[in-house]
């Protein structure tokens, strides 16, 4: 087991460890003090439930209540945001509880927004049980729902107490999607690191070991600790973790309107080539790095190019992103390989112009 500490910005005084390892659903009970709270509470998915719920139930000094989310991005909508408030209070969820948030990257979300609320706050856990959510959505503490057709437009700062990462978990995860999850790996070397760009992106996603995947996800969480760690609330630094997401999201958004909705990591992977070649339209990034990262993504097996969507479109979409300012897009792009740039603004003739780019 592998162990990371997050110390947080001095105002918060405050710290809270990410364990990193095998069968550590079965260890739970001494990785966290659950004695210490008056009641526990489950959040999950469909999927999960019928996995792994068994499983943390068994190690949990009684059994816990839980709720049970269809799987998805459907589930992160205040819909079902009200049904967890509602299945807490009949669960007599008091301030002294606490929630463990345990599926992937929608649970976590959702789950940390519900615990940032209810009753103005109360402690939860991860447990992210897909390679995405264990290398991006759960260290960092943004909580959030998508409302109104708009990715992730409402939300919550509010850290977890402990993150437990039991890579058992990923060999139920379809291929498809454990080889989405790399694109945030990359990201994380693209944005910061060469020497651990170089590592993840040496096999195929799927032919890296038991133990060098673990060494891949502790370099993540890793690199992302000490964006956060410097910058909680994404006011600077944290915003180089942006890097692909602001056409990303809109591609995804568009995606989740059709019958084919593309992955949240196969859309951050185009929207990283896209934001490369915007970098290079404004001089930013020379064009033999925009090859490189078409190519790692490529050699990854993740998608590169837009989905027949209007550059119209996605750039409405983008308009409502979260991370603007003024009414003007706000990207996070490329210097070069393994250095990001934050608070780049760009003309909207350029974006459409790179958007339409082949």
């Amino acid at each position: 087991m592998k162990k990371i500490t997050i110390t947080l910005p001095p105002a918060e005084q405050r710290e809270y460890p990410i364990y990193i390892g095998t069968d550590l659903i079965a260890k739970i009970a001494t990785l966290i003090n659950v004695e210490k709270y008056s009641k526990l509470f489950i959040i999950t998915d469909q999927i999960i439930e019928g996995l792994f719920l068994e499983k943390l139930q068994k190690n949990l000094p009684e059994k816990a209540p839980f709720i049970s989310l269809p799987p998805g991005e459907q589930a992160k909508d205040i819909k079902y945001l009200t049904k967890i408030w509602k299945a807490m209070i009949d669960a007599h969820m008091d301030r002294n509880s606490l929630i463990i948030n345990f599926g992937g990257g929608v649970i976590g979300d959702i789950g940390g927004f519900a615990a940032s609320t209810y009753m103005r706050g109360i402690e939860f856990i991860n447990i992210p049980t897909t390679l995405l959510a264990q290398v991006d959505e759960s260290v960092g503490g943004k909580t959030m729902i998508d409302f109104h057709g708009i990715k992730n437009i409402v939300g919550t700062f509010y850290q977890p107490s402990t993150i437990i990462i039991d890579i058992d978990t990923l060999r139920t995860l379809p291929k498809r999607e454990f080889i989405s999850s790399f694109a945030e790996i990359i990201k994380h070397g693209l944005i910061k690191d060469r020497t651990y760009l170089e590592f993840v992106t040496s096999k195929k996603p799927q032919d890296f070991t038991e133990s060098e995947l673990i060494d891949i996800i502790k370099g993540s969480c890793e690199i992302k600790a000490e964006i956060v760690q410097n910058d909680e609330t994404e006011s600077g630094l944290r915003k180089l973790i942006n890097f692909g997401h602001t056409i990303g999201h809109a591609v995804e958004a568009l995606s989740l309107e059709t019958e084919n909705p593309l992955l949240h990591g196969e859309a951050v992977s185009i929207g990283m080539v896209e934001e490369a070649i915007l970098a290079e339209k404004i001089g930013l990034l020379p064009s033999a790095d925009v090859k490189r990262v078409k190519e790692l993504l490529e050699a990854a097996g993740l998608p590169t190019a837009i989905p027949e969507y209007q550059s119209e479109d996605i750039l409405k979409k983008m308009k409502s992103d979260k991370k603007n300012v003024g009414g003007k897009i706000n990207f996070t792009l490329l210097r070069e390989i393994g250095k990001g740039v934050i608070n780049q603004t760009v003309a909207d003739d350029i974006i459409i112009e790179s958007l339409k780019q082949p």
